[in-house]
Protein backbone atom coordinates (compact mmCIF):
# COMPACT_ATOMS: atom_id res chain seq x y z
CA UNK A 1 0.00 0.00 0.00
CA UNK A 2 3.11 2.40 0.92
CA UNK A 3 4.50 1.54 -2.53
CA UNK A 4 1.18 3.16 -4.50
CA UNK A 5 1.41 6.12 -2.12
CA UNK A 6 4.90 6.88 -2.61
CA UNK A 7 3.99 6.03 -6.78
CA UNK A 8 1.09 8.49 -6.86
CA UNK A 9 2.60 11.15 -4.83
CA UNK A 10 5.71 10.81 -6.89
CA UNK A 11 3.91 11.74 -10.06
CA UNK A 12 2.35 14.60 -8.35
CA UNK A 13 5.98 15.99 -7.44
CA UNK A 14 7.26 15.82 -10.95
CA UNK A 15 5.53 13.22 -13.46
CA UNK A 16 7.12 10.20 -14.86
CA UNK A 17 9.79 11.42 -16.83
CA UNK A 18 10.92 12.50 -13.26
CA UNK A 19 12.28 8.95 -12.66
CA UNK A 20 14.68 8.77 -15.67
CA UNK A 21 16.38 11.65 -14.86
CA UNK A 22 17.02 10.48 -11.60
CA UNK A 23 18.18 7.22 -12.80
CA UNK A 24 20.50 9.17 -15.45
CA UNK A 25 21.96 11.09 -13.11
CA UNK A 26 22.67 8.74 -10.28
CA UNK A 27 24.31 6.31 -13.53
CA UNK A 28 26.39 8.98 -14.49
CA UNK A 29 27.79 9.29 -10.30
CA UNK A 30 27.89 5.75 -10.47
CA UNK A 31 29.99 5.76 -13.37
CA UNK A 32 32.20 8.69 -12.37
CA UNK A 33 32.92 8.05 -8.47
CA UNK A 34 31.50 4.30 -7.60
CA UNK A 35 28.69 3.12 -6.07
CA UNK A 36 29.97 3.80 -2.38
CA UNK A 37 31.33 7.22 -2.89
CA UNK A 38 28.03 8.07 -4.16
CA UNK A 39 25.46 9.10 -1.35
CA UNK A 40 21.49 10.25 -2.09
CA UNK A 41 22.30 13.72 -0.99
CA UNK A 42 24.64 14.04 -4.43
CA UNK A 43 22.16 12.21 -6.68
CA UNK A 44 19.21 15.08 -5.21
CA UNK A 45 21.84 17.80 -6.40
CA UNK A 46 22.44 16.09 -9.85
CA UNK A 47 19.39 15.43 -10.34
CA UNK A 48 18.25 18.62 -9.54
CA UNK A 49 15.51 17.42 -7.37
CA UNK A 50 14.66 17.59 -3.38
CA UNK A 51 16.23 15.31 -1.58
CA UNK A 52 12.57 14.47 0.04
CA UNK A 53 11.38 14.15 -3.95
CA UNK A 54 14.27 11.25 -4.65
CA UNK A 55 13.01 8.95 -1.80
CA UNK A 56 8.90 9.55 -3.10
CA UNK A 57 11.19 7.13 -5.96
CA UNK A 58 13.55 5.52 -4.44
CA UNK A 59 13.86 4.88 -0.78
CA UNK A 60 17.05 3.67 -0.70
CA UNK A 61 20.14 3.81 -2.55
CA UNK A 62 20.31 0.11 -3.54
CA UNK A 63 16.86 0.33 -4.72
CA UNK A 64 17.78 3.11 -6.71
CA UNK A 65 20.88 0.85 -8.23
CA UNK A 66 18.61 -1.93 -8.72
CA UNK A 67 16.50 0.10 -11.28
CA UNK A 68 19.51 0.94 -12.84
CA UNK A 69 20.13 -2.56 -13.08
CA UNK A 70 17.43 -3.80 -14.26
CA UNK A 71 16.97 -0.81 -16.90
CA UNK A 72 20.31 -1.82 -18.38
CA UNK A 73 19.56 -5.52 -18.55
CA UNK A 74 16.31 -4.58 -20.34
CA UNK A 75 18.00 -2.47 -22.74
CA UNK A 76 20.58 -5.78 -23.64
CA UNK A 77 17.43 -7.41 -24.05
CA UNK A 78 15.84 -5.06 -27.02
CA UNK A 79 19.78 -5.21 -28.01
CA UNK A 80 19.52 -8.95 -28.64
CA UNK A 81 15.79 -9.12 -30.24
CA UNK A 82 17.05 -6.47 -32.41
CA UNK A 83 19.89 -8.21 -34.15
CA UNK A 84 17.65 -11.88 -33.69
CA UNK A 85 15.35 -10.17 -36.03
CA UNK A 86 17.96 -9.08 -39.04
CA UNK A 87 18.69 -11.38 -41.14
CA UNK A 88 22.54 -11.50 -40.83
CA UNK A 89 25.84 -13.72 -41.99
CA UNK A 90 26.74 -16.15 -39.46
CA UNK A 91 30.00 -14.03 -38.93
CA UNK A 92 27.92 -10.76 -38.80
CA UNK A 93 25.14 -11.51 -36.42
CA UNK A 94 27.59 -13.19 -33.76
CA UNK A 95 29.34 -9.82 -33.74
CA UNK A 96 26.31 -8.27 -33.69
CA UNK A 97 24.83 -10.27 -30.64
CA UNK A 98 28.80 -9.69 -28.52
CA UNK A 99 28.38 -5.95 -29.37
CA UNK A 100 24.79 -6.31 -28.24
CA UNK A 101 25.92 -7.13 -24.77
CA UNK A 102 29.01 -6.60 -24.37
CA UNK A 103 29.86 -3.57 -26.06
CA UNK A 104 26.60 -1.72 -24.59
CA UNK A 105 27.82 -3.23 -21.13
CA UNK A 106 31.36 -1.72 -21.73
CA UNK A 107 30.23 1.75 -22.82
CA UNK A 108 28.12 1.92 -19.70
CA UNK A 109 29.90 0.28 -17.10
CA UNK A 110 33.11 -1.56 -17.70
CA UNK A 111 35.07 1.78 -19.30
CA UNK A 112 34.38 3.28 -15.68
CA UNK A 113 37.54 3.47 -13.18
CA UNK A 114 34.93 1.91 -10.84
CA UNK A 115 34.11 -1.22 -13.05
CA UNK A 116 34.54 -3.28 -10.79
CA UNK A 117 33.05 -1.97 -7.84
CA UNK A 118 29.73 -1.46 -9.82
CA UNK A 119 29.65 -5.14 -11.16
CA UNK A 120 30.88 -6.51 -7.67
CA UNK A 121 27.47 -4.39 -6.26
CA UNK A 122 24.94 -5.69 -8.79
CA UNK A 123 26.39 -9.35 -7.96
CA UNK A 124 24.92 -8.36 -4.10
CA UNK A 125 21.43 -7.50 -5.08
CA UNK A 126 19.12 -9.74 -3.66
CA UNK A 127 17.01 -9.83 -7.63
CA UNK A 128 19.83 -11.03 -9.77
CA UNK A 129 18.89 -8.27 -12.15
CA UNK A 130 21.27 -9.44 -14.74
CA UNK A 131 20.34 -13.27 -14.35
CA UNK A 132 17.71 -13.55 -17.08
CA UNK A 133 19.38 -11.25 -19.90
CA UNK A 134 22.19 -13.71 -19.35
CA UNK A 135 20.85 -16.91 -20.19
CA UNK A 136 18.91 -14.73 -22.70
CA UNK A 137 22.67 -14.35 -24.69
CA UNK A 138 24.14 -16.95 -24.11
CA UNK A 139 21.02 -19.12 -25.67
CA UNK A 140 21.49 -16.86 -28.64
CA UNK A 141 24.30 -17.56 -29.19
CA UNK A 142 24.27 -21.39 -29.10
CA UNK A 143 20.74 -21.26 -31.47
CA UNK A 144 23.74 -19.56 -33.82
CA UNK A 145 26.03 -21.72 -33.26
CA UNK A 146 23.63 -24.94 -33.97
CA UNK A 147 22.44 -22.93 -37.13
CA UNK A 148 26.04 -22.85 -38.52
CA UNK A 149 26.30 -26.55 -37.47
CA UNK A 150 23.10 -26.90 -39.89
CA UNK A 151 24.33 -24.66 -42.46
CA UNK A 152 27.71 -26.67 -42.68
CA UNK A 153 29.80 -23.54 -41.87
CA UNK A 154 30.62 -24.52 -38.22
CA UNK A 155 31.81 -27.94 -37.41
CA UNK A 156 32.39 -27.64 -33.50
CA UNK A 157 33.53 -31.36 -33.28
CA UNK A 158 36.38 -31.04 -35.39
CA UNK A 159 37.76 -28.68 -32.21
CA UNK A 160 36.62 -31.55 -30.26
CA UNK A 161 33.50 -29.48 -28.67
CA UNK A 162 29.78 -29.98 -28.42
CA UNK A 163 27.49 -27.37 -29.62
CA UNK A 164 27.35 -25.82 -26.65
CA UNK A 165 30.82 -25.92 -25.10
CA UNK A 166 31.53 -24.19 -28.50
CA UNK A 167 29.47 -21.55 -27.82
CA UNK A 168 30.32 -20.87 -24.10
CA UNK A 169 34.20 -20.84 -25.77
CA UNK A 170 32.96 -17.92 -27.99
CA UNK A 171 31.79 -16.30 -24.76
CA UNK A 172 34.60 -16.59 -22.66
CA UNK A 173 37.01 -15.41 -25.10
CA UNK A 174 35.03 -12.61 -26.33
CA UNK A 175 34.95 -11.61 -22.38
CA UNK A 176 38.31 -11.08 -22.48
CA UNK A 177 37.96 -7.79 -24.84
CA UNK A 178 35.77 -6.59 -21.47
CA UNK A 179 39.94 -5.52 -20.36
CA UNK A 180 40.38 -3.29 -23.42
CA UNK A 181 41.60 -0.23 -22.22
CA UNK A 182 39.18 1.98 -24.36
CA UNK A 183 36.18 1.99 -26.45
CA UNK A 184 38.37 1.72 -29.99
CA UNK A 185 40.75 -0.91 -28.60
CA UNK A 186 38.00 -2.97 -27.03
CA UNK A 187 35.55 -3.13 -30.77
CA UNK A 188 39.29 -4.10 -32.20
CA UNK A 189 39.84 -6.74 -30.00
CA UNK A 190 36.20 -7.67 -30.19
CA UNK A 191 36.20 -8.37 -33.95
CA UNK A 192 39.51 -9.78 -33.78
CA UNK A 193 38.43 -12.33 -31.19
CA UNK A 194 35.65 -13.67 -33.23
CA UNK A 195 37.11 -13.95 -36.16
CA UNK A 196 40.04 -15.82 -35.06
CA UNK A 197 37.61 -18.37 -32.50
CA UNK A 198 35.04 -18.78 -35.48
CA UNK A 199 38.16 -19.63 -37.52
CA UNK A 200 38.89 -22.72 -35.38
CA UNK A 201 35.22 -23.79 -35.45
CA UNK A 202 34.63 -23.79 -39.26
CA UNK A 203 35.06 -26.95 -40.98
Amino acid sequence: MSTVRNTVAAQKAGGPDKREVITTAALDLFRHYGYRRTSMEDIARAASVAKGTLYLYFESKDRLFDAICRSLAEQVSENLAEVEARGLPLEEKLLALMEAKFGFVYSLILSSPHAAELIESSHQLPSAPFEDVTAEFHDAILKLVRRGVKSGELDPKKAGLTEKEAAETLISAVAGAEKAPDEESFRKQLKATVRLTLRGLRP
